[in-house]
Order: structure tokens, then C-alpha cells, then sequence
């Protein structure tokens, strides 16, 4: 038995790494492989990242809820069926792209022509690797996926930067990312045999059926999500240069720590959370889900607001001047950020909302389109973000109204927001007071860049213990804290 905050301090702080080895990858990669490249390479990450978003349709992810229900046997079903799934799904993906690629932007098109191969077969290697972010966590072995996480990135991250100072083409440095999907994909494969095991065929069509009428509606609105998060990257990729679309995806690259420690969350409370609602216990899992909640604003909250408040001179220092430009993007990204760091979306899985979670995008996704041309149209590439950012006020009204009908509770009762909002309320004032301070004192990039996000949260830490509000959230924490998982 492993207490819950251990398990978040060891996935979480996995995640975390994985994200800086990522954000030194771009660092290095602008420095040696120039603006034109380097753009085709966050093209060739752009078509990667959609097929793998929107082919797996949530399957895997259903692990996590399935697989706390399921003896030894039906486990080994349920993950080879989730295999053969993932390849049938990745080979139609694969043949779309090779037939429509006349279709894509005009650099993903050069990318397809001379690098085809390696990119289809990378789309396979990769999206079955998808496995090993799920899998071991359904599993319970959360340290073990700690390990892998930690490992496959920096293996990839060392493959990637020694072939871009080495050879400085984009051909090398696709093929040691291809050899680092391999690798990862073996790895899955290890932890599949000693772990849990797998059974290809026969198919049992009625399991089958089971796991994918509660994965498909899901799948659809996370489907439905993505294309509105991926739009405005592909309205960049369509109407401006390559250059210009590496300069727009920074941001995104900036924001990504955020996101997956929120997934980090979502994916380590869900099968606990499967748990409890299988045994009745609602308002135990509320109550999991809103602590969790609390913990990580505490975290991510004064993170934005000091990203926020010196996006411009961050960008700067990490990637050259050139970049700087993308500051206005990460702003608005940022505010994106805020609004979903505040997990709900684990609670519509529990109680198995997939069917409003996709009429709620597909309600919402014209007019985030709608809303990002119009960006572009006023503001040029920073207005594509707008578009996606208005979408996420209106799905995070819409998840809360149908928890509050699902669960017959207030919206008010559904999460703790009068600490979310008193940590809010800290984190704007004290980014607010450094980035004035700084604006007086003037001091260089790196200075502003290391020292001024530095002291934003220096000075919330200290107004923490000031006003003693630490003392609440040390008591969340504890409590939150002491809930086991088998």
C-alpha cells in the first residue's frame, strides 16, 4: 500500500523532468538547426501528436478505469484488445496521410516527401508506445512508470540533441527519434510480460464491446477537444511559414509542465476513483477530487502568474530573440492554462458522462474555429490562440452543469473555491508587485528571465507563512495524503 501523495510526489516529479529534458530539446535544436528547420521538425510533431490525439479514441485510457475491476485473465484481454485496436486505427491514420497528404499544409507536404517513411513508421512505433503512459499506472505500479518516464525521456532527449550538434539536419534528427520511440515501445513490451501479460486473439467481442462503449463517446469529445486545441496550431501551419509556426508552437512547448501534471493527477486519482464509485462512495471521490484540486493550484497557480508576468524576456532567454514574438501567444495560452488546471474532467469518466462530454464539444468546436480565424484575421498568428481559450470558459461552464445534475449538488458545493480563489487572488498580487519592481529596476534578460518568476514565488511562499495560510493547506495536504491505494 502506497499513500497517494507518494504516488503523486513520484509520477508528478517524473512528468516534471520529462518536461524540462523536452523544453532543453527546442533550446538546443534553435541554436543548431536554424528558424526554417527547426519549424519542419515542430511540424513533423504537429501531425504526430494530432494522429496520436485523435486515433486512440481514449482506449487506453479506459485502462485505468476497467482495470481495477478485472481479475488477472480479463486484464490480459482488455490490454491485447487495446493493442490490436491501436494498430487497426494507426494503419487507417497512416494510409489518410499518405492519400490526403496533397491535402496538408505546403511544409508538412515537403516533410511527406522526403520523409515519409520515416514518418509512418514512427506514427505506428509511437502511438503503440501511448500504452506505456496509461498501463503501468492502471496497474498500480506507479514508481515503476516514474522510472520509465524519467528513462525514455532523456534517452530521447540525448538521441535527438547529439544528432542535431552533430549532423544539424532535420533527416538525423528524425531518425533518432524513431530509434527512441523503439526503445520506449520496448520497454512496454517488458512491462507487459512481467506485469500484466496480453492475449491478442480470439477477440472477445462481448469485453471488446464493453471497454469500447464506454471509451468511444469519450473518445469522440477528447477527439472533438483536441481538434479544437490543434486547430489554431494547423491555421498557423496553413497560413504562414514554417518559421512562423515554430515561433506560435513555443508557447505551447511553455505550457505543457502545466498539462501534464494536471494529467498526472487526473490519471493517478481515476482508478481510485473508479473505486470508490463502484463501492457507492460519492462523496468520498468528490471529495478526493476536490483536495486534489487545491494542492495543485497551490502549485500551478503562482507558476503561471510568474510565467505571465515575464513571458517575454523567459522566451528570450531560452530561445534566442528571434522567438520573442510568441510572447503574446503563451499569455493567452496561459490563461487556457489557468482555466483547466482545475480538474473536472476525471469526475465525468467516474460517472461515465462520455455522451455529454461529446455533445459539449461538438457544441463548442465551431466556434472555436470561428473565433480563431477571427484572431488571426484582427491579430495576426497570436489571435489563433483566442479561439481555443474562449472554448475552454465555455466546456468548463458546461462540465460543471452537468457534474451539478449528475451529482445533485450546487455548482458552488463542486469544488472548494474560496481557497482556489484565495490562491489566485496571492499568486496576481505577488506577479503583479515583482514585474513592477522589475520595470523600475531594469535589469538584463537573464536576470528578469531566472530572478523575476524566482521572486514571484519567493514571495508567495513567504506571505504563506506570513499569514499562516500554509497551516490550511499542510492540513488539505495531510489529509489528502493519508488515503491509501492498493
Amino acid at each position: 500500500m502506497a499513500s497517494i501523495i507518494r504516488q503523486a510526489i513520484a509520477l508528478s516529479g517524473a512528468r516534471y523532468i520529462e518536461q524540462a529534458v523536452m523544453l532543453l530539446t527546442p533550446v538546443v535544436l534553435v541554436r543548431t538547426m536554424g528558424t526554417t528547420a527547426f519549424g519542419e521538425y515542430r511540424l513533423f510533431w504537429l501531425l504526430v501528436t494530432t494522429v496520436g490525439l485523435l486515433f486512440p479514441f481514449d482506449v487506453p485510457r479506459s485502462l485505468l478505469f476497467f482495470f481495477v475491476r478485472l481479475d488477472s485473465e480479463r486484464r490480459r484481454v482488455y490490454v491485447g484488445q487495446t493493442v490490436l485496436f491501436l494498430l487497426a486505427t494507426t494503419t487507417v491514420a497512416a494510409f489518410l496521410v499518405v492519400v490526403f497528404g496533397n491535402a496538408l499544409p505546403s511544409g508538412m507536404q515537403d516533410l511527406l516527401h522526403h520523409h515519409g517513411f520515416l514518418l509512418t513508421a514512427f506514427l505506428f512505433v509511437w502511438n503503440l508506445g501511448l500504452l506505456l503512459d496509461v498501463l503501468p499506472n492502471a496497474a498500480g505500479q506507479i514508481r515503476w512508470q516514474a522510472k520509465a518516464i524519467l528513462a525514455t525521456s532523456v534517452l530521447r532527449a540525448t538521441l535527438v540533441i547529439l544528432a542535431a550538434v552533430l549532423f544539424q539536419r532535420l533527416e538525423e534528427v528524425l531518425i533518432a527519434t524513431l530509434i527512441a520511440a523503439c526503445m520506449r515501445l520496448g520497454l512496454l513490451g517488458y512491462f507487459i510480460a512481467r506485469y500484466c501479460g496480453i492475449r491478442l486473439l480470439p477477440l472477445d467481442k462481448q469485453q471488446f464491446g464493453e471497454q469500447l462503449r464506454y471509451a468511444i463517446p469519450f473518445g469522440m469529445a477528447t477527439l472533438l477537444f483536441h481538434l479544437r486545441r490543434q486547430a489554431e496550431q494547423w491555421i498557423v501551419a496553413t497560413m504562414f511559414s514554417p518559421a512562423v509556426f515554430g515561433i506560435f508552437s513555443i508557447a505551447a512547448t511553455l505550457v505543457l509542465p502545466f498539462e501534464v501534471l494536471r494529467g498526472a493527477l487526473a490519471n493517478l486519482l481515476l482508478p481510485r476513483m473508479s473505486h470508490l464509485h463502484s463501492l457507492g462512495s460519492h462523496h468520498e471521490l468528490l471529495r478526493l477530487n476536490n483536495q486534489g484540486n487545491v494542492i495543485l493550484s497551490a502549485i500551478i497557480f503562482p507558476t503561471i502568474a510568474a510565467l505571465f508576468a515575464f513571458s517575454a524576456e523567459v522566451i528570450t532567454f531560452l530561445f534566442t530573440k528571434a522567438y520573442v514574438s510568441g510572447s503574446p501567444v503563451l499569455r493567452i495560452y496561459l490563461f487556457q492554462t489557468l482555466i483547466h488546471s482545475i480538474e473536472i474532467s476525471a469526475l465525468l469518466y467516474v460517472f461515465k458522462q462520455g455522451l455529454s462530454n461529446m455533445r459539449s464539444e461538438a457544441l463548442t468546436f465551431p466556434f472555436a474555429i470561428l473565433a480563431s480565424l477571427a484572431g488571426v484575421w484582427y491579430y495576426g498568428f497570436p489571435g489563433a490562440a483566442i479561439g481555443s481559450v474562449l472554448a475552454s470558459f465555455m466546456m468548463s461552464a458546461l462540465f460543471l452543469k452537468r457534474l451539478s445534475e449528475v451529482t445533485s449538488l450546487p455548482i458552488a458545493k463542486l469544488q472548494d473555491w474560496k481557497n482556489l480563489g484565495k490562491i489566485f487572488g496571492l499568486s496576481a498580487v505577488c506577479a503583479l508587485v515583482v514585474r513592477l519592481s522589475a520595470d523600475l529596476l531594469q535589469p538584463s534578460t537573464p536576470v528578469a528571465a531566472i530572478g523575476g518568476p524566482a521572486a514571484v514565488l519567493v514571495l508567495y511562499v513567504l506571505i504563506l507563512f506570513v499569514t499562516r495560510y500554509y497551516r490550511t493547506l499542510a492540513e488539505i495536504r495531510k489529509e489528502w495524503g493519508s488515503i491509501q491505494i492498493a
